[in-house]
């Protein structure tokens, strides 16, 4: 149960605070935002919804898109888990318990890692993340993934990585 709380403390630990990053291989990176995809989007609905007109895509339909997104998410847990070890290694200089595969340590890390994400949009920008996801609407949440993780890395331009935890390795990068 101690445990429990490490995807938290992943999550909430400032990036200051933190070690110098190592890189997450790209494929990693995908499935964490894949993992966290559903969640992610139900909670910019939330945050956007009062920024945003009624008929705007994220109002109107962001649950059938998480819904739409949930299977992919499920088959990304394994990897995404992973990417979560590899961060829990990071910060704790250790290696993450085999006990942290359970369903509890799935259900904490997944509202966590969204609300970080989600957080990171500002609500001036909510028109644009709705019409961001109606773009990518089409999209299965695996490409969705793919392509946040390949934006990730072109955009991360000072090294700090994702919202200054999750450092996408970029070709040439050592792990």
């Amino acid at each position: 149960m101690k445990w429990a709380v490490a995807p938290l403390l992943i999550v909430a630990v400032p990036a200051a605070a933190q070690p110098s990053l190592q890189c997450v291989p790209k494929e990693e990176a995908a499935a964490l935002v894949t993992f966290a995809l559903p969640t992610v989007v139900e909670r910019l609905a939330e945050r956007c919804r009062p920024a945003l007109p009624a008929s705007a895509y994220l109002s109107t339909y962001s649950g059938q898109l998480a819904d739409r997104y949930r299977p992919d998410a499920a088959s990304a847990w394994p990897t995404a888990r992973r990417a979560i070890g590899r961060l829990f290694s990071q910060l704790l200089g250790q290696s993450m318990p085999a006990e942290m595969n359970s369903d509890m340590i799935r259900q904490l890390a997944e509202p966590a890692i969204a609300s970080l994400l989600a957080d990171k949009v500002k609500t001036t920008d909510c028109a644009t993340a709705s019409e961001a996801l109606q773009s990518l609407s089409a999209l299965s949440g695996r490409d969705v993934g793919k392509l946040a993780a390949l934006g990730a890395t072109i955009a991360d331009r000072k090294g700090e990585g994702i919202a200054g935890v999750l450092k996408v390795c970029r070709p040439g990068d050592a792990r």
